[in-house]
């Protein structure tokens, strides 16, 4: 069984460095640009820490996590070995280690560090979980089913043992234990997409097509983005006649995904039965595309084109497939007319001739009848008989890939589409944020351009591109620069502000910030400062955030929203970063870009009614603040105002911030779910 993508992160949380040795604050930055996805740099950073003290294992343990982000699994694994060499009692090495063994197929060595971790804590079901897993890779399913009945005498309400334990009865032909087990799993979970997908499956095997609807519709509802929810749901529909509802789910799968074969080559047969010919042959037109070998898609096309006329088109299909398949009696018949109809008697007679023949053999037994052409087929399967049948999945271990390789112990996923726009930062570098080539301009960046940097051109971006070797090698000789000249001149607000800026770059945040504070003291109207620092202390709050929501609630909710388990030491890094944004504005208030990024605070801080009204100030002094929108959009959909929202999101797509168009598709079908809840509701 082929094993799904999986994700697996860590909590980032950086130490604070006071009366640390130099060693541990360059962990701690390399902590820092981990968190920001720089993983390039914090390699970088963890390779200086192991050539100055190889002994310690947190630098071969974070430089294996930043190894595992770029794809270099058997990298992470040595580094992990590494780390667990120094000290073998940190449960995480083990656990990357695993999840690296099973991202290089390594499923047995998987299984012995889990079963390390279980010794260790014998009551993790996340543990005993992805072991379970690594057991059902190996085919080992006795051993797999004996340990999920451990977990359940363990974990009585943990549906997913249910689920495992289904997927082990489907791949021993068991569907009725499989049944019984997926029932269990949804009155402990009503909620569960997998279950009602395995389930409908089943169904959908025992020809229960309409529970089976039923059961799609459930995990539709759940997991609306799902386009094989959608292509299997309107199988069931077209067995049970509702020839357009299962046209309408082809239609959503192939807004979903708009290179589905199976939903272009059913939607085309479908198209053909309620005489849509013309769109029909735009779906066969896109099958043969993308496999020009497909002769069952190009015997359909070549119906198609007789039956609006084009009898050369056809004629030339046809005879193709009658290459393949000299014996195929229907595609002579269907070509003698195409003949005919263009005046070609000779070869219509010699193909009508090879048909009565066939047919006299038939009917005095010197050649045996073909059994009747199925109603589904598989798409490897290219009997040429079965040219209208319905296209399935290949995959014969379907009921199981919905869950087989959900890996557990995801402590927190940053990669989600569904997510505010980050606060503007300065940058040397103009970076593109999907807008295009937009300049953002406020009156203390053009101060600080004319005054403040030294030769140096800054900009406003609301993204970071990573550093390469060569830029951070350029940023540090620039730092040790204004070092010197900060021993000469220690009183120097700028050259104070400008240090502090180069060290945000290298992700020194707590360095930095004490350079601000020095430079503020100094200086308490220093505007670039005060925006600087606002941006560094709500950046030591994110890399200390700690988040146990999963993906599915992030998404549920609409937006992310954090919940730290040291929420007061974020929340007063937060007050003090809006503190610094209200000193700015006190002398500029009608700059869009402190109002944006004080919005942005308040969103951290769950003040939405207060980030809505700073966003809105923003867009007034801004009216082509396209992040202002887009942010402004997701906290109205939030608070379930889609129209206002979708407003937003529009306005922003427009100014250029072309992903809130997929965010308007997402959250239409998300308002159309909850309208329905609250029908079944009142129901």
């Amino acid at each position: 069984m082929k094993a799904l993508p999986l994700i697996f992160l860590f909590l980032l949380v950086p130490f604070s460095i006071k009366g640390q040795t130099n060693t541990d604050g360059v962990i701690t930055i390399g902590r820092n640009a981990l968190y920001y996805e720089d993983y390039a740099l914090s390699i970088q950073y963890f390779n200086q820490a192991i050539q100055a003290k190889p002994y310690l294992y947190e630098p071969y343990f974070y430089r294996a996590v930043a190894k595992y982000y770029l794809g270099d699994y058997p990298g992470a694994i040595e580094d992990c070995s590494a780390s667990i060499e120094r000290d073998p009692f940190i449960d995480d090495c083990y656990k990357l280690r695993a999840i690296n063994y099973i991202m290089t197929n390594q499923f047995s060595l998987a299984v012995k560090d889990y079963r390390h971790l279980i010794a260790q804590q014998i009551d993790d079901k996340d543990y005993w979980y992805n072991m379970v897993l690594c057991q059902v890779q190996l085919d080992s399913l006795q051993e797999a089913d004996l340990m999920l009945d451990t977990m359940l005498v363990k974990w009585p309400q943990y549906s997913r043992c249910y689920l495992l334990k289904a997927q082990i009865a489907v791949q021993r032909k068991d569907t009725v234990a499989a049944d019984t087990l997926l029932d269990h799993a949804l009155r402990i979970s009503p909620f569960e997409v997998e279950a009602w997908a395995a389930k409908a499956m089943i169904c959908m095997q025992q020809n229960k097509f309409s529970e089976a609807e039923n059961a799609y519709d459930h995990a539709i509802l759940q997991k609306p983005k799902e386009a094989g929810f959608y292509i299997n749901r309107a199988l069931s529909r077209y067995h049970q006649d509702n020839l357009r509802g299962a046209m309408d789910d082809y239609d959503i799968a192939l807004d979903i995904e708009p290179d589905n074969y199976l939903g272009h080559y059913n939607r085309g047969l479908l198209r053909m039965q309620v005489g849509e010919n013309n769109l029909a042959i735009t779906d066969f037109d896109f099958v043969l595309l993308k496999q020009p070998n497909d002769r069952l898609a190009l015997f359909n096309r070549a119906t198609l084109l007789e039956t609006t006329g084009d009898m050369k088109g056809a004629i030339r299909d046809y005879s193709t497939v009658l290459e393949q398949y000299p014996n195929f009696l229907t595609g002579y018949e269907h070509r003698a007319k195409c003949y005919r109809a263009i005046g070609d008697t000779k070869h219509a007679v010699a193909d009508e001739r090879k048909v009565f023949i066939a047919r006299l053999d038939e009917t005095y037994g010197s050649s045996s009848r073909k059994p009747q052409p199925a109603t589904t087929r598989k798409q490897k399967e290219q009997d040429i008989d079965d040219y209208q049948a319905l296209v399935v999945d290949n995959n014969d271990e379907s009921l199981a890939k919905f869950y087989s390789s959900d890996y557990r112990g995801r402590v927190q996923n940053r990669d989600i589409s569904i997510e505010l726009q980050p606060l503007f930062i300065l940058t040397l570098n103009r970076v593109s944020n999907g807008l295009s080539n937009q300049l953002h301009y406020a009156h203390f960046l053009e101060e600080l351009n004319q005054h403040a940097t030294q030769g140096e051109h800054l900009y406003l971006s609301s993204r970071e591109a990573p550093s390469n070797a060569d830029e951070i090698q350029a940023i540090r000789l620039k730092a040790e620069q204004l070092a010197r000249q900060l021993a000469e001149a220690p009183q120097s607000a700028q050259l104070l502000f400008l240090h502090a800026l180069l060290l945000s770059f290298e992700r020194n945040y707590s360095e930095s910030l004490a350079d601000l504070n020095q430079a503020l003291h100094l200086d308490s109207t220093h505007q670039g400062a005060l925006f600087l620092r606002a941006a560094v202390r709500s950046r030591l709050a994110d890399v200390a955030q700690i988040s146990e929501t999963t993906i599915q609630e992030k998404a549920h909710a609409g937006i992310p929203v954090s919940h730290p388990s040291s929420f007061s030491e974020q929340e007063a890094l937060w007050r003090m970063a809006i503190d610094d944004i209200n000193a700015a504005l006190r002398q500029d208030p009608q700059c869009p870009y402190y109002l944006y990024n004080r919005a942005c605070l308040h969103s951290k801080l769950r003040e939405k009614t207060e980030a809505i009204d700073d966003f809105t100030q923003a867009i007034k002094w801004q009216p082509q603040l396209a992040e202002a929108y887009y942010n402004r959009g997701l906290l109205e959909i939030d608070q379930q105002d889609f129209k206002s929202g979708f407003d937003d999101l529009s306005k922003a797509g427009e100014l250029g911030l072309y992903s809130a168009y997929s965010l308007i598709k997402h959250f239409r079908k998300v308002q159309k779910n909850i309208d329905r809840q609250k029908q079944d509701a009142q129901q």
